[in-house]
């Protein structure tokens, strides 16, 4: 059983998401709130959280990423109107699992919080034409020009979320190598964490399927 915690600040769409939700057997809606206080107040019991972009008291991007720091096997989805290219961009940036429109199909909905709890990166239509949008026009970080073919082999699959031990397993590699690599290539990015390193690859169109 999966249980979803949805958030958004309009009635009507939260009546109807939670309805849907409720509709699925194999998902359990544990709240329905109208605030990220609210949420964070929640969030323990729940596998995968829905969040409206816009709440009144904070914005669905920083409280998912938030979360997800806090509680690091939940799975955010942000769900809202807007697809314009820089909330769809720092979604992904941010760490978050998937960008979905209101004006998505009921069915597509549940299938992407399934998705998303199996942990695959899910983007709705809108969303994934903005991040092609905006890998056309941004230029990529300048940090991947550092990486050799094998470390933006290793980010690659880093982005799509597999783990260090899965990553060894697809290219043939001990798990300690990995792990040196990584953290190679944290030094190469000038970055810290293996997050940020995700977020850079996201950002220069490493691909998430």
């Amino acid at each position: 059983m999966i249980r979803v915690l949805v958030a958004d600040d309009h009635p009507i769409v939260l009546a109807g998401l939670s309805a849907l939700v409720e509709s699925d057997p194999a998902l359990h809606l544990v709240a329905a709130v109208r605030s990220a206080a609210e949420a964070r107040a929640v969030t323990t019991e729940a596998d995968i959280a829905v969040l409206d972009l816009r709440l009144p008291d904070g914005d669905g991007i920083s409280l998912g990423a938030a979360l997800k720091q806090r509680h690091p096997g939940l799975r955010v989805l942000v769900f809202t109107m807007h697809a314009d290219d820089q909330s769809v961009v720092r979604s992904l940036g941010a760490g978050l699992d998937g960008y979905l429109l209101k004006d998505s199909d009921p069915e597509d909905v549940l299938a992407a919080i399934h998705s998303a709890a199996r942990g695959a990166l899910v983007l709705g239509r809108g969303a994934q034409a903005a991040v092609v949008a905006a890998a056309r026009t941004a230029p990529p970080p300048p940090g991947l020009a550092a990486l050799d073919s094998r470390d933006l082999e290793i980010l690659e699959l880093l982005v799509r979320g597999l783990s260090t031990n899965q990553v060894a397993a697809r290219l043939f590699l001990a798990p300690k190598t990995i792990r040196n690599r990584i953290s190679e290539m944290l030094g190469k990015l000038g970055v810290a964490t293996r997050e940020d390193a995700i977020a850079l690859g996201r950002a220069g169109g490493l691909s998430a399927r």
